[in-house]
């Protein structure tokens, strides 16, 4: 836990992710499945992870030794915990870059559709759809919600279907609104594409929608941890431009992240 780990990893700045967390831990293995894609991907860099609420450990522990930490907020929308209690917890700790939070990147929003399309498989995927429903756990922050939906038109785009943004808190229309809306404008298959990182009571509460298929949350899925990595790299060329180590310092970044992602498509 000290700067020497560093230093074995060829003194490139660790990375750390640090995540809401859960009232059920169990039901957050996502992170620590992103977590080891991750170290898969950068081998040289020592990557930890930790949580700002309900779940050990917090930022500080997570934090604890290391000098100029590259810290990615690992929350989908850029709410309270993003603009806040992340970059609070790195100035407590005294040095470390914090670097923009998963969000609309257009990897995320291929990772909701290929889940999406894993959930329609039955019915011969997302063609057989009529009208998608984006489900997003909701905020007050206006930011937050311009981001949903900008995943919405983005997620639009690529399926070629009409996608509305429905919310399980704080906002509206809700989600059973949107996809009664979705049926009553003449859809008759409705799918909701799920814009959450793990499960709990805001994915089981999609399950009651009255949609013909729900997708997995996208935390867990290799595509993320390809936005982790790129994150990351483009961090450590702004701390010290011209340096990025890419491939000549990380050979596997790529072709291995290409093998996670050709190996589980939807895991």
């Amino acid at each position: 836990m000290s700067g020497t780990s560093r230093a074995a990893r060829g003194s490139q700045p660790p990375l750390v992710l640090l995540a809401h967390g859960s009232r059920y831990p169990a039901r957050y293995p996502p992170l620590a499945r992103t977590v080891q894609q991750v170290r898969t991907a950068l081998p040289r860099v020592e990557v930890r992870s930790g949580y700002v609420d309900l779940q050990e450990p917090g930022p500080e522990a997570a934090l604890e030794g290391l000098t100029g930490p590259v810290v990615l907020p690992f929350f989908l929308a850029r709410g309270y915990h993003v603009l806040h209690d992340v970059p609070a917890a790195v100035h407590r700790h005294g040095s470390g870059t914090v670097t923009t939070h998963l969000g609309s990147d257009s990897q995320v929003v291929t990772v909701v559709a290929q889940r999406l399309d894993q959930a329609a498989r039955h019915l011969g995927g997302t063609e057989a759809l009529d009208h998608v429903v984006l489900g997003a756990a909701g905020s007050r922050n206006r930011a937050a919600l311009a981001e949903v939906e900008a995943v919405s038109a983005r997620l639009s785009q690529l399926l070629g279907l009409p996608v509305t943004t429905a919310y399980l808190s704080a906002s509206g229309p809700s989600v059973a609104q949107a996809v009664r809306s979705a049926r009553l404008r003449g859809a008759a298959r409705v799918g909701v594409a799920t814009y959450l990182l793990a499960q709990g009571r805001f994915h089981q509460a999609l399950g009651t929608t009255g949609a013909d298929i729900v997708a997995d949350p996208v935390g867990g899925h290799p595509g993320l941890a390809e936005v982790v990595a790129r994150r990351y790299l483009q961090a450590v060329d702004r701390q010290q431009p011209g340096t990025t180590p890419s491939l000549p310092l990380y050979p596997s970044v790529l072709p291995a992240l290409a093998g996670l992602s050709a190996r589980h498509p939807q895991a």
